[in-house]
């Protein structure tokens, strides 16, 4: 598996979780590291507003983007689409590369069932 299959299904993973405990999530990140390892990122703000976050956590990814070690950074978002509703992926390798792929999904038996990614680049 590449780094970004890795880095998806983990983002994947997460999501799930959250959305099977709470019905939606917040935004948040992960990265890889060049040995493979994962980190999970959450941010903090008081207002709480998705916007705010996903400006806090895409500082941080440029910022954890400079030690080479860290190959790509991936931060996941909950939201809609087309009435749908959707995990939206943004695989950040520098501020200049920055992909956005979109999966809707739907809740099932305790389930999370994500569809094809939307956007196809």
């Amino acid at each position: 598996m590449t780094n970004i299959e890795i880095l998806l299904e983990a983002v994947k993973e997460q999501a799930e979780k959250f959305l099977l405990e709470n019905g939606v999530f917040a935004p948040y990140g992960t990265y890889i590291r060049a040995n493979g390892k994962l980190t999970y990122v959450g941010a903090y703000s008081e207002s709480t507003d998705s916007k705010e976050l996903y400006n806090i956590l895409l500082t941080g990814a440029f910022d954890e983007l400079k030690d080479e070690d860290v190959r790509v950074y991936a931060l996941a978002m909950d939201g809609k689409y087309q009435e749908k509703d959707v995990l939206v992926i943004e695989f950040i390798l520098s501020s200049d590369d920055i992909y956005q792929q979109i999966y809707p999904y739907t809740i099932e038996d305790k389930k999370v069932i994500f569809g094809e990614n939307l956007f196809k680049k």
